[in-house]
């Protein structure tokens, strides 16, 4: 589970320092077209890791598979919010209590829906490949 979240991190690393550049050292942002690339292939990568995860888990007859795709594809913000520490004390000038309490709030918030996004993203992705797959098989 926890390495789940390795992979559709991987896909957003580099954007990810545009991003937060743009954010809180005010810098312009131009290229919102290849944000919305970038925002597609996270998803998509997430649904394809969340996939195969599951596929693991029933292969070891694990049928509790629900939770376990939710917060692999979950994952994902625990690795953005460690970017996210990262780039507080290497790349910004912040000092003082409230300048560090608006930024690990805010960056707090934006995790915490980056991980609903990318875990419901995830856990429906696995649900239609788990239903597809017992589909074809028939009880008689």
């Amino acid at each position: 589970m926890v390495l789940g979240g390795v992979l559709p991190f991987g896909s957003i690393f580099i954007e990810m320092y545009f991003v937060l550049t743009a954010f809180w050292q005010y810098k312009y942002y131009y290229v919102f077209g290849f944000l919305l690339l970038v925002y597609l292939i996270l998803l998509i990568v997430t649904v394809c890791v969340t996939i195969v995860s599951t596929y693991f888990l029933l292969n070891a007859e694990d049928y509790r598979w629900q939770w376990m795709t939710f917060l692999s594809g979950a994952m994902t913000a625990v690795y953005v919010y460690i970017y996210a520490i990262y780039y507080f004390f290497k790349k910004t000038k912040m000092s003082g209590f409230f300048q560090t309490a608006f930024y690990f709030g805010y960056m707090g918030m934006f995790c915490f829906g980056l991980a609903l996004l990318t875990g419901a993203v995830g856990y429906l992705g696995a649900q239609l490949f788990v239903h597809r797959i017992y589909k074809m098989i028939h009880v008689d």
